[in-house]
């Protein structure tokens, strides 16, 4: 197997993508995201009383949906609060599911874990810290669980 340096690629100040990009990217291949068997249920669902959640995925043989909020660049505390806002309103709306927020970003900075972390003994919750990696003339997506179900 050869061996080929990659670079890093910020997303978030890069001119040919944006969040859109990624979102689609993860519709399209949804495994990008390591969440195991799930379906994409809804895109830019609305909330009521607050903005659109970015993607809903449902794992049917375990009857969980997945509310998850993406964000370009380092994390910051209106996504974090939004992450759960979102998943607060669908365990609300649909509670005969398990729900689980999901923060994507390409960067989960230090303090904000530390604050994740807090949320995530109370709530489930997933950080995954997504980087773009350029190889040659390739551009590769990887994602790495910074915190997991607790």
């Amino acid at each position: 197997m050869e061996y080929v340096k990659s670079s890093r690629v910020f997303l978030k100040t890069h001119p040919e993508f944006s969040e859109k990009w990624l979102q689609q990217k993860i519709v399209d291949d949804v495994g990008i995201l390591g969440l195991g068997e799930v379906d994409v249920k809804d895109v830019e669902r609305r909330q009521p009383g607050a903005g659109r959640l970015d993607i809903l995925l449902f794992e049917p043989e375990s009857n969980t949906r997945y509310e998850v909020e993406l964000q370009l660049g380092a994390s910051d505390e209106s996504h974090i609060i939004r992450t759960l806002e979102y998943w607060d309103n669908e365990r609300r709306r649909f509670p005969q599911y398990d729900h689980v927020a999901v923060i994507v970003a390409e960067q989960i900075t230090g303090r904000f874990l530390n604050v994740i972390n807090l949320f995530n003994q109370a709530i489930p919750l997933i950080a995954i810290q997504l980087s773009a990696l350029q190889v040659g003339e390739v551009l590769t997506l990887s994602a790495t669980r910074v915190l997991d179900l607790a």
